[in-house]
């Protein structure tokens, strides 16, 4: 089976061979951490720049998992991005979103399953569309107060940003900020995380539930940077009460 894309994998890959070298120029003994590589490899495979996070990338990681004490998983989940995203507010919203990639709707296409979680932190205890449910379940998770009522809907987050001066503009956008797409000629019709390094280019990278397989799962977008709607500033939504 071919390995998934992930538009993120090589900032997640680099930020692991960071955290080595970091480590490794602190423990110049023999408790250095090398890089995983197959019997018979010349080299350690182990490629940051590639869009697949592949078996020498998890293996390695498996290494650092074990070393920092938590499960070893070889997956960038929830308390490993925990420790290498950068630290603060920012950081600890992504490694949570992070952590829920992969959840999905069962049986699909239902809005229902596994993903009523995200819909019952919203206030909405039935089955339906789930982007800005799974936002929500989020940002409560980080301990956000402030939340709109009906924040299962992407206008309600919307309504409450233009309320309170939350909109900023996309090309400000930060990692963990809430993105407003266009969809479908919906300039409202999706929210999830913005999870990119450079706004200004092209290509968004995001962060979002509702989208992908099974009718509806939380994964890792790219779309056109053009069709971000609006940036909802986590630091001022942070600083709500």
């Amino acid at each position: 089976m071919p390995l998934q894309r992930d538009p993120t994998a090589p900032r997640k890959k680099y930020a692991l061979a960071k955290w080595i070298r970091l480590y490794n120029d602190k423990h110049l003994s023999l408790e250095r951490i090398t890089y995983w590589r197959a019997e018979g490899e010349a080299t350690s495979a182990f490629d940051p720049s590639t869009e697949v996070i592949g078996q020498p990338a998890r293996e390695t990681l498996k290494k650092v998992q074990r070393l920092w004490g938590i499960p070893v998983s070889g997956n960038f989940d929830h308390e490993t991005m925990k420790r290498l995203l950068p630290v603060g507010l920012r950081g600890s919203v992504m490694a949570r979103a992070h952590g829920e990639l992969g959840v999905h709707e069962w049986p699909s296409g239902s809005n229902s399953g596994p993903v009523r979680k995200y819909l019952e932190a919203a206030g909405y205890p039935w089955a339906g569309p789930w982007c800005a449910a799974f936002v929500t379940w989020v940002l409560k998770k980080e301990g956000f107060k402030s939340i709109p009522k009906g924040a299962a809907s992407v206008e309600a987050w919307l309504n409450y940003a233009y309320a309170h001066d939350l909109i900023i503009p996309v090309q400000k956008s930060k990692l963990g900020d809430l993105w407003v797409w266009g969809l479908g000629g919906n300039p409202h019709a999706h929210l999830g995380f913005c999870d990119d390094t450079d706004p200004r280019d092209a290509i968004a990278y995001g962060l979002d539930g509702n989208v992908g397989a099974y009718g509806g799962m939380v994964t890792q977008v790219q779309r056109s940077t053009g069709l971000v709607t609006a940036c909802i500033d986590l630091d001022k939504l942070a600083r709500l009460k």
